[in-house]
């Protein structure tokens, strides 16, 4: 029976502007929220971090710390130096799950600033670490390209573990690894049978991401017209408050204007009246004659 195999990613790393060469991963299937924040920033699929504004990539980000004997620290796509990053799913996210230990060197864990806050910024393991259990969410493991692990970890580094300039060490490129024919690893490789199943798993998986992304593209149409339509709505009932209120000033006019009518009315009778005096002669007689 097929052993169902965990999604692969892999970095290609220089160090000091010379190729290294390529660390193939496997991420563990049972943990889906992390490995696929780490998948997603392999292939650079999800656009720009809503928190940071830059590519949501690890390609050309640097190992901004490397402690031999410990472990080596990346991720930082935004501020290269271990004080930015965000993840896929905005700055911060959840500690999945402690199910894994630090009980051997390869093993990729998230860094954090404490509990419940990974962004982008992991480690590779270069012994064991016990003291990171429960505190760090592993979630992978090297597959292929320990060697170059150990290049990596043996760099000269400078202030902060900080790899010296000279001795740079960068992800030239990273991605999703399609077959096991990709991975360069020299490790056994499966069944053609197996093979099948697997890229078969992938291309569901493929397909199911790119449903996700049409239904969330289509709920933001609809959202976007909602807003649309009820903006058009509120403009329309401003409009007839505008035409209301128009109107009500017409009435008043009207009734204003007939009690100045008035006002002028009673005025010359007033004045027909003093003239009417004036002269000697009645008013209503006065009237007739005018």
């Amino acid at each position: 029976m097929g052993k169902t195999k965990e999604t692969r990613v892999f970095f290609d790393v220089s160090i000091g502007g010379s190729r290294a060469g390529r660390v193939v991963f496997k991420l563990y299937a049972d943990l889906p929220k992390t490995t696929e924040n780490f998948r997603s920033l392999c292939t650079g699929e999800r656009g720009l971090g809503r928190a940071t504004g830059k590519p949501l990539h690890y390609k050309k980000v640097p190992f901004h710390r490397i402690i031999k004997g410990f472990m080596l620290q990346g991720g930082d796509f935004s501020r290269r130096d271990g004080t930015g990053g965000e993840s896929i799913y905005g700055e911060r996210f959840p500690d999945e799950s402690f199910r894994y230990r630090h009980t051997k060197p390869g093993l990729l864990s998230m860094a954090n600033a404490g509990k419940n806050t990974n962004g982008s910024q992991f480690f590779i393991t270069t012994v064991a670490t016990p003291h990171l259990d429960g505190k760090h969410v592993v979630f992978g493991e090297v597959i292929s390209g320990m060697e170059v692990v150990r290049k990596m970890e043996n760099v000269e580094t400078v202030a902060n573990n900080k790899p010296a300039p000279v001795q740079a060490v960068v992800i030239e490129d990273c991605g999703e690894v399609d077959s096991v024919d990709d991975d360069a690893s020299g490790s056994d490789t499966s069944s053609s049978s197996e093979d099948g199943v697997d890229k078969k798993r992938r291309k569901a998986l493929r397909k199911e991401r790119k449903k996700l992304k049409k239904q969330e593209r289509k709920a933001k149409r609809k959202a976007k017209k909602e807003k649309k339509k009820l903006k058009k709505e509120a403009k329309r009932e401003k409009k007839r408050h505008r035409h209301s209120d128009e109107s009500s000033d017409g009435d008043d006019d009207s009734v204003e204007r007939k009690k100045h009518r008035k006002e002028e009315e009673a005025i010359t009778i007033a004045e027909r009246q003093f003239i009417a005096l004036e002269v000697g002669k009645p008013f209503e007689a006065h009237k007739k004659s005018s």
